[in-house]
């Protein structure tokens, strides 16, 4: 395969409705049918990294940081958080990015699932999608449906609240953290280089946006929204994800206008685009031909 989609890529900065600042990357030829990826909590696009360099190099791909991760600015109070704000941002990407009278594939990774469901009922949204990948992600009830940590009941619940809230700094990455990180979000199988490249990402994402955007995901409650996607949609899910669980892909599944296929990957922890990047970009490849190429032929 080429290797279009590995080097230099175009930077740009978008501002979203609230004139927060994105940072955006494009790669890939300009005159291609585009893909846009939507990144997962508490990394940056570059946990999209290992999919992209699987994907057919005639794809144009953009990628952006959510607000707070990456290159992106990080909002200056809690107003700034919001599944709302998450919307704004990708709608802002797609207007940016897509070009006129065209659409896109978008495929989102956890927290990029729930800002696709959330955009699902913009005007931009339906005018520039055209196809819809979310993988290991959730739209409602994430504390209860966790087993990350290994309570019972209630007390489960709480535990996955804390983690996904607790805004402590994690310092410099190190063998005891990547093993935590393993437990709690990757499979049982996972290689040494996959589990220190997610430890890497995690270490990297400021503890107070890693805190506040956790609380969003702890009262998420995105049905009505999901409802509304139409475009034709794959959810993938893991058989070992324990910070969204199987029953959350079924979930969704239920709940799109189009759901073509709910995969559940054997040995899949919660980290699909680190874990097993050539059956998502298998996926992409083929929602995008069959979606985005095959729709704007004459």
């Amino acid at each position: 395969m080429a290797t279009r989609h590995v080097g230099r890529a175009q930077e740009l900065k978008v501002r979203s409705a609230d004139g927060t600042r994105l940072h955006v990357e494009v790669r890939g030829p300009a005159d291609g049918p585009t893909v846009v990826l939507s990144h997962c909590w508490a990394t940056s696009l570059a946990s999209w990294g290992p999919v992209v360099r699987e994907l057919d190099p005639s794809l144009r791909v953009v990628l952006y940081d959510q607000r707070g991760h990456g290159r992106t600015q990080a909002p200056i109070t809690r107003a700034g958080y919001g599944t709302e704000k998450l919307a704004d941002d990708l709608c802002a990407v797609l207007e940016a990015t897509v070009p006129e009278g065209r659409r896109a594939l978008v495929a989102g990774h956890s927290m990029g699932g729930m800002t696709v469901m959330a955009a699902a009922p913009r005007e931009t949204f339906k005018e520039k999608v055209g196809a819809v990948l979310l993988t290991n992600t959730g739209c409602t009830d994430l504390p209860r449906k966790s087993t990350a940590i290994p309570l019972p009941g209630a007390l489960g619940t709480l535990g996955a609240r804390i983690f996904l809230t607790a805004p402590l700094p994690l310092g410099p990455p190190n063998a005891l953290s990547a093993e935590i990180f393993k437990f709690l979000v990757m499979g049982r199988n996972t290689d040494k280089a996959t589990k220190r490249l997610c430890a890497k990402l995690v270490h990297d994402c400021g503890s107070i946006p890693r805190s506040e955007w956790g609380r969003v995901l702890t009262e998420l409650e995105l049905d009505d929204s999901t409802r509304q996607i139409t475009a034709p949609t794959v959810v993938v899910g893991g058989d070992e994800d324990k910070l969204t669980p199987a029953w959350h892909a079924h979930h969704i599944g239920d709940l799109v206008q189009n759901c073509e296929e709910v995969r559940v990957l054997p040995g899949l922890g919660h980290m699909g685009p680190l874990e097993a990047p050539k059956p998502l970009a298998e996926l992409i490849d083929k929602l995008t031909f069959t979606h985005i190429v095959s729709a704007s032929r004459p």
